[in-house]
């Protein structure tokens, strides 16, 4: 039997129905059916089980790679992309590496199959040790997870980081796979400094459109096929509709990065003021360009304890470390409304201000 999964339990179970104000969606404000173009004469039949060429051709366009060929997949998400690797990749006795906090899908699922994982505790606000992350790698080692620029920590990884985690994924044959769903630019994505990289990513977080679950994972042709198949077993192929309406998203993708970058700038500096504010209570991990922030906590109470007071007292949804294998920690969203962000913030400082201070 799996384990529960921590972060869906907080939202949609333990949290759901007790709060106003959201400040927990890891993507920028969702957007609105409206603001899409939707043609009454489309068809509703099966897409393919790669995704339509269309939508395929595009993606390629944003690595800058000629045609879509056979290494790129649509999927049900950038969650379902990482599923379908875990579970075509990896067989008992595989050994693999991530970090938290994280994704719990990344050390569940490969434990569930069989696997060894090994997970770096990365401390948000403190420099990452790409060393002791490639210290972790033995011969038995398959594959190595990463996430940057990084959720829930906002931490992007310098040259220096690649060079290393890389050297060791060479000397090793490993197969790298970075989520890079909060990559504006994909000329830096993962797949042009590796040749057994693969780059996950999709419409949810950065443009805001979290309904129509696209998502997709480029990569070396042989390792995309091995997940088309496991996928003929799973969701068969993603909505025609929404394919679609991905096709003109990324065609107009100009527009929808460009909204973003506008909420993400607004909201630093709200994010900011709060920070200082309130820094007897919490420290603020600057972001890489995120549209959620890092805080670690000062207080004696730990991080679930805050946002459950906050829940409790002041309808406000956050997510605590503790659902992303970390503790004393807040992963707060600031790329929302500034009305909607203000309120949120004040509330919150109303609770973290009755709480006790360590010393």
């Amino acid at each position: 039997m799996i384990a529960t999964y921590s972060i869906q339990q907080w939202l949609f179970t333990e949290a759901h129905g007790r709060y106003d104000i959201d400040l927990a969606e890891s993507g920028v404000q969702f957007q609105r059916l409206r603001d899409l173009t939707l043609d009454p004469d489309w068809e509703l039949d099966y897409s393919l089980d790669r995704g339509q060429p269309e939508l395929r051709e595009a993606v390629a366009g944003l690595y800058q790679r000629s045609g879509a060929g056979d290494g790129i997949v649509i999927t049900h998400g950038a969650q379902e992309a990482l599923y379908l690797l875990y579970r075509s990749l990896l067989t008992a006795g595989d050994h693999v590496v991530t970090t938290s906090p994280g994704w719990q899908q990344s050390w569940e699922v490969p434990a569930h199959i069989g696997c060894e994982v090994s997970v770096l505790p990365m401390r948000p606000g403190e420099p990452f040790d790409a060393e002791a992350l490639a210290r972790l790698i033995t011969p038995r080692t398959k594959l190595l997870v990463l996430n940057s620029p990084g959720n829930p920590s906002g931490y992007c990884f310098t040259e220096q980081d690649w060079t290393v985690l890389l050297d060791v994924a060479r000397a090793h044959d490993l197969v790298v796979v970075n989520d890079e769903e909060y990559l504006l630019d994909f000329a830096d994505s993962i797949v042009h400094r590796y040749p057994k990289a693969l780059s996950v990513s999709g419409l949810s977080k950065v443009y805001g459109l979290p309904a129509l679950r696209i998502g997709w994972a480029v990569g070396a042709p042989e390792i995309i096929s091995a997940m088309v198949n496991y996928k003929r077993y799973t969701t068969v192929s993603n909505s025609w509709v929404w394919e679609r309406v991905a096709v003109d998203v990324l065609t107009d993708r100009e527009r929808h990065v460009r909204r973003y970058r506008e909420f993400v700038d607004a909201g630093l500096g709200r994010l900011t003021r709060f920070a200082d504010e309130y820094a007897s209570h919490v420290r603020l991990v600057p972001p890489a360009g995120t549209p959620f922030a890092w805080f670690n906590l000062r207080t004696s109470a730990t991080s679930q304890a805050v946002v459950e007071r906050l829940l409790d007292e002041e309808r406000v949804l956050v997510m605590p470390a503790e659902v992303f294998g970390s503790e004393a920690g807040l992963r707060v969203s600031y790329a929302r409304p500034a009305e909607v962000l203000d309120e949120g913030l004040n509330r919150l400082g109303k609770v973290l201000s009755s709480m006790p201070v360590e010393h």
